[in-house]
């Protein structure tokens, strides 16, 4: 039997590495579906939900570098996926999808579930193109292949369904999908610039992002050449071990108080692989140096004093010999007393509570983090969860933790504990998630169960979108639109099949964590978190405290209009 189009799209992708496409079946992709059902080689994971799809593609892809695959039939299908496409663009990780299409004599005739799929996807793919025959299959599945995995992007082909069943043209063998690893280089005067800048600052900070992923000596040795306290974005806590004792804390709302103190009293800050865009957080009067591989992204933010265009590790090497070491060390201790005095502040909100209270959400993460294995690998939801997990979280340098960087989108955590677990299986997956993100895409909860991936959801159960509250008050108004009718999870779990405990005791978190983690079942710990828990900020401005002030005042001015209502007309009378 000869070999079709999508028999030779199947072994392309296995060819480069490919272990698992995430997708649904659709009538423009069955012939996809059988040459899938075919091999063994590439396995397909049915899911529930093409945003699901894609949001684990996308998590694979940022785990482990390698290429993530999606597929979806035409019309609503190719429209799904695009949340989760988002993810890995805005982040730049490599992810390729398939689309199929009505059959090509009538793409343009307006036949149901057609729509023009180029266009959906010319925003959030760096190649976006459609097979017009089985002759330039190959090469187009292959430039696209190699565009998302060199261009860290998303890649889009879109092919008609009649071209999917055509005989399959013989390759060219020379023909093959290209990978580079190139490094850019500053030249010898654009480093001495650098270094002689740095060399006359005395209170110098170090902010790294996952730029910097591949320069962890570097950054530790040039943090102790310097005196310099580290500073993390939230996509790179998981970079250096978080109990080095440079390493003071996160920047910006979602960091800490020494992170934000080092930061912005510093007078020279060196931002390495990070593109943070936030200007509040950056410091007022002090000269900021930006290291990246990427022009679009120097200055982007911020205004500089000068940049480096290069790779992060090679930068940093060079900059190294470059650089007098520094003797005086106090902004350091000053960074690292606030640190210490931070941690104080953490074990205050991570206190226990007594039986029958709500648990501090701060102390569940610390809980977590405790009793999690040294290669753990986090995926973290979307709202206040990710400001508990970015400070309460003590990541060691092995573990990894992962969320939804720059779309922040409600949804990926339960989809990235399914990527992750399928491109790591011997690793211990957690995914802490907020309740409202949680149940997002939970149609796909079932599909842990199906394919037997033992994946730990602690759910911060709070019956509301806690974090959108804060930033209802953030804008001066009380709450609104933001509580939530939550079903019981552990009877949802038990219908799935899976291992469900329930906790509303802090003395049962341990117990609660241990068996789940044990359970050797997909699992979910429902914890019953303090729903009117604070995060105050590690930079209040006078403005925050009066909207915050202003939101209580105006919720306050509603209730008594509301009891003042039911007086007047409950026929009381004084």
């Amino acid at each position: 039997m000869s070999r079709n189009v999508s028999d030779q799209i199947i072994e392309i992708l296995s060819q480069i590495g490919v272990k698992h496409i995430f997708g649904i079946p659709g009538d423009t992709i069955d012939s996809l579906m059988e040459s899938l059902r075919l091999q063994d080689k590439v396995q397909f994971i049915v899911m529930r939900h093409e945003a699901t799809g894609a949001f684990a593609a996308s998590a694979q892809a940022k785990l482990t570098g390698q290429l993530g695959v999606c597929v979806a039939c035409q019309g609503p299908g190719a429209v799904n996926l695009l949340n989760g496409l988002y993810d890995a663009a805005l982040d730049k990780v490599p992810v390729l999808a398939i689309t199929g299409q009505v059959d090509s004599a009538l793409i343009g005739t307006g036949m149901p579930q057609e729509i023009n799929q180029l266009s959906l996807f010319n925003d959030v793919a760096i190649f976006n193109q459609e097979i017009r025959s089985a002759e330039n299959l190959p090469r187009v599945l292959m430039l696209a292949c190699q565009a998302a995995i060199n261009g860290k992007g998303v890649a889009h082909v879109s092919i008609p369904s009649d071209i999917m069943r055509q005989v399959a043209c013989e390759r060219d063998q020379k023909e093959k999908i290209l990978t580079f690893h190139s490094k850019l280089i500053p030249s010898d005067k654009e480093l001495d610039d650098v270094a002689e800048l740095l060399n006359s600052k005395n209170k110098i900070s170090i902010l790294y992002g996952g730029g910097s992923y591949d320069a962890k000596e570097e950054l530790v040795a040039l943090s102790k050449k310097l005196n310099a306290p580290l500073v993390h974005t939230t996509r790179s806590k998981d970079i250096l071990d978080n109990h080095l004792e440079n390493v003071v804390g996160g920047i910006g709302m979602m960091g800490s108080r020494a992170g934000n103190h080092a930061a912005s009293g510093c007078d020279a800050l060196l931002v390495v692989g990070a593109s943070f865009a936030f200007k509040e957080y950056y410091p007022k009067n002090a000269d900021i140096i930006q290291i990246d591989n990427n022009i679009n992204r120097l200055g982007a933010h911020t205004s500089l004093s000068d940049g480096l265009l290069g790779d992060c590790k090679i930068t940093l090497q060079q900059l190294l010999t470059r650089i007098t070491p520094k003797t005086d060390d106090s902004f350091l201790k000053s960074a690292q007393a606030l640190k210490e005095k931070g941690w104080d502040h953490q074990k205050y909100f991570a206190k226990p509570t007594a039986a029958g209270k709500y648990i501090h959400p701060q102390a569940l993460t610390e809980k977590i983090g405790m009793l999690a294995d040294e290669d753990a690998i986090f995926c973290v939801g979307t709202g206040s969860v990710t400001v508990y997990c970015n400070n309460f979280l003590k990541l060691n340098g092995k573990q990894r933790l992962l969320w939804t960087w720059n779309l922040a989108s409600l949804g990926w955590a339960l989809s990235a504990g399914l990527g992750c677990k399928l491109a790591s299986p011997q690793r211990q997956v957690i995914v802490p998630v907020g309740d409202g993100d949680f149940q997002m895409l939970i149609a796909d909860l079932v599909t842990f169960v199906k394919y037997q991936l033992p994946v730990t959801f602690i759910v911060y159960n709070n019956e509301s979108y806690r974090f959108i509250e804060l930033e209802e008050s953030g804008e001066g108004n009380p709450a609104f639109g933001t509580k939530l009718l939550n079903p019981d999870y552990v009877k949802l779990a038990e219908a799935h099949g899976m291992y469900a405990v329930k906790v509303t005791d802090y003395s049962k978190i341990d117990e609660a964590l241990q068996a789940a983690f044990a359970s050797g079942k997909p699992a979910i710990v429902d914890v019953l978190v303090d729903p009117n828990e604070l995060f105050i900020p590690p930079k209040v401005t006078p403005k925050m405290a009066f909207h915050f002030a202003e939101s209580k005042f105006k919720g306050w001015s509603f209730v008594k209009g509301i009891l003042n209502f039911i007086h007047n007309h409950s026929g009381v009378r004084h």
